[in-house]
């Protein structure tokens, strides 16, 4: 195979970038009352043929006359009321409505029919409960049986933080060992040969060859993709107030925060530049192409320029200087007390340990939140791990790697089909006209989010993250993520309670997106 050059969607790696990474292949609406207009013209008749006028207050609030008849069977019991669902507010996860139950008192005589209570309708992140209608006991005349119908299920809010504090880490402590009970995983069965650690629960769980050190090459980037996330949540409520001003936004131009433009094209937005695709002279959909930045000077380090001068609106004030933010808002604020950054560009420089990468992992699969509060914002860590254009690369997202289903560029593009691929729930997405996935093999389908992602750096340095687990494996000089997951996966499977060792049927399962047993908070794909 010539290795001289290699062209990737259209774009061309010189020989020197391919030498460097080559290695890297191995609030709803409630129903209302309506008039119960039958129940009325029924009790009018009731008072036209007895003349006894009665009052229930019970009944949805609306005074209902009842006739009551002389004899058994001839006064008719009041219908029951519909119960009304109770709307909940938007942003619950799983806040019930529950609709009232009807009541209703019947007269003497016949049995008073019971209506169907009706559903408590669903506000958004909320689900209804429809409730109960009451039966009329009727003297002379059967009860009246009501059943209330069950409201329907309202669209998932947005996760709340109490429901991300359920993930567990170890903040800015020492690790805490898990055992293999309490990180269903059988230890013995993880195949040897590999300087890794796995940590599952947020505990470290099993760890061969020592927590080593080394230089993590271009799993920097997606650490630079962590330190962009951490900038743009510190200024995520600064008022915007023109260009370069507010928030820090995917789809902001680069040139609007007074970044220069040098090598890519001046219409670039962040989301392109930590596509890698920003350097394209046409980025319409259809046109771009992916070539990798290998050591970062091309496009990638913009989004530390940007989040610098980003920074200078940050209340209470953040360095602006990338090294001391680096150091103070990420490594200190993640535990990592053995990492180092030469600084300069993201495209490599961060040597750190085994446990210092898993904390970076651990974050990013419990979905930017780590040691008790918020870090970085679920919606950026989501379109890190989530295709960001789908024309030029379905296996990169902002600076980290994805399992895919086929439309892969370059080394990094693994297909493994017993572990989730990376997909957005609907298309197009959030800046990408794609009309679908785009795989090539199998369909775009999941019950859930939770693709695998990952940051690879040159010679085998890997952050393996899967969200439907809860767990990560990071490992130094070894095998692709696809042979990782295929040393650790026996003992995830000897262990799981659902498939207790069949790893043909685990591997159906997990690799179609059906199972996912640890997400204990659904991902939620941003819509801006």
């Amino acid at each position: 195979m010539d290795m001289s050059m290699q062209s990737t969607s259209g774009g061309v790696r010189s020989s020197r970038e391919v030498e460097v990474e080559v290695t890297q292949v191995g609030s709803g609406t409630s129903r209302s009352n309506r008039p119960l207009l039958s129940v009325l013209a029924m009790a009018a008749l009731g008072l036209l043929a007895c003349g006894d006028e009665s009052t229930d207050p019970n009944v949805d609030g609306i005074n209902m006359v009842a006739g009551a008849g002389a004899t058994p069977g001839a006064g008719a019991g009041p219908a029951q009321g519909a119960g009304t669902g109770v709307t909940s507010g938007t942003g619950g996860l799983s806040t019930s409505g529950n609709g009232a139950a009807g009541r209703a008192t019947p007269s003497a005589g016949a049995g008073g029919s019971s209506a169907a209570g009706a559903g408590g309708a669903s506000g958004a992140g909320t689900s209804g409960t429809g409730g109960a209608g009451a039966g009329g006991a009727g003297v002379g005349g059967p009860a009246g049986a009501g059943t209330g119908s069950a409201g329907t299920g309202g669209t998932p809010g947005a996760p709340s933080d109490a429901d991300y504090a359920k993930y567990h880490d170890p903040g800015t402590g020492v690790w805490e060992m898990g055992t293999a009970a309490e990180c269903k995983l059988e230890t013995s069965r993880i195949a040897g040969g590999n300087n890794l650690a796995v940590i599952r629960y947020g505990k470290l769980c099993h760890i061969q060859g020592g927590n080593t050190s080394g230089q993590n090459f271009s799993a920097t980037k997606t650490l630079g993709g962590v330190l962009g996330g951490r900038a743009a949540y510190l200024v995520k409520d600064v008022p915007r107030t023109g260009p370069g001003t507010g928030p820090m936004l995917h789809e902001d131009k680069v040139s609007d925060w007074g970044v220069s433009t040098s090598g890519i094209n001046a219409n670039a937005l962040l989301s392109h530049v930590m596509a890698m695709n920003g350097y394209n002279s046409n980025l319409d959909y259809g046109r771009k192409s992916f070539s990798y930045d290998t050591v970062g000077t091309r496009e990638i380090t913009k989004i530390v320029d940007v989040a610098m001068v980003a920074l200078k609106q940050a209340m209470p004030p953040a360095p602006t200087e990338s090294g001391i933010f680096m150091q103070q808002h990420v490594f200190d604020k993640l535990g990592m007390k053995a990492s180092t950054w030469a600084g300069g560009t993201i495209g490599t420089g961060w040597v750190g340990t085994l446990e210092d990468m898993a904390r970076v992992g651990v974050m990013l699969v419990h979905d930017g939140w780590y040691g008790g509060e918020r870090f970085m914002e679920a919606s950026w860590v989501y379109r890190m791990s989530h295709p960001s254009h789908e024309d030029a690369n379905t296996a990169y997202g902002q600076l980290a790697w994805l399992n895919n289903r086929g439309g892969g560029s370059s080394f990094g593009a693994e297909i493994d089909t017993c572990a989730p691929a990376a997909f957005w729930p609907d298309y197009p997405h959030v800046g990408s006209e794609a009309p679908d996935c785009s795989a090539t093999t199998g369909g775009c389908e999941q019950e859930h989010d939770v693709g695998v992602f990952s940051a690879q750096g040159l010679g085998g340095q890997f952050i393996v993250m899967h969200p439907g687990l809860d767990l990560v494996i990071v490992a130094h000089n070894a095998d692709a993520p696809r042979a990782l997951w295929a040393a650790v996966r026996p003992a995830v499977v000897a262990m799981d309670p659902m498939f207790m060792g069949d790893d043909a049927a685990f591997c159906e399962a997990y690799g179609k997106g059906s199972y996912a047993p640890d997400l204990l908070v659904p991902r939620i794909a941003p819509t801006k």
